[in-house]
């Protein structure tokens, strides 16, 4: 991915700069439906960075209970790579439900990040998971291996 190959936004969602067109046989590229959602991690945390992911192992812990709001974890050493927390600790990463469409999560997105003030990430629903961090690497990192790649 080179620069040119990125949406450019400003503050408020606004976008500033488009990817350049490819040739055939390339897709044209649209910005994405998560936008808004990357909008309030960088807003509410002061983000450096939003991972969005399908990975399947969100999918599963969303599904362990369906009813269950939470997915809490303790005693993993992957808890220690996770900002605030150490292997003793439970984390507790918030379950957000899924809609059809990606920027209709915004609302109940915001109200995880604002109701959960340690987390770092966000699961939804038999969907995927948002984590974001001071960086791309730290972003991959916050979302607990809940990313595929």
């Amino acid at each position: 991915m080179e620069p040119e190959d990125m949406y450019v936004l400003s503050g408020d969602g606004a976008i500033i700069s488009s990817p350049s067109p490819k040739p055939y046989p390339h897709k044209p590229s649209k910005c994405s439906d998560c936008a808004s959602l990357f909008m309030k991690a960088y807003h509410m945390r002061n983000a450096g960075a939003v991972i969005h992911s399908h990975g399947m192992e969100s999918c599963l812990a969303t599904m362990i209970n369906p009813h269950l709001k939470e997915f809490r974890v303790t005693h993993m050493e992957m808890i220690k790579g996770i900002k605030g927390h150490g292997y003793y600790d439970e984390l507790v990463i918030p379950i957000i439900e899924n809609t059809a469409y990606e920027n209709e999560l915004t609302d109940s997105f915001a109200k995880a990040i604002e109701a959960y003030p340690k987390t770092t990430a966000v699961l939804v629903r038999n969907h995927g998971v948002y984590g974001w961090g001071d960086s791309w690497i730290s972003a991959k990192t916050q979302c607990f291996g809940f990313s595929s790649g």
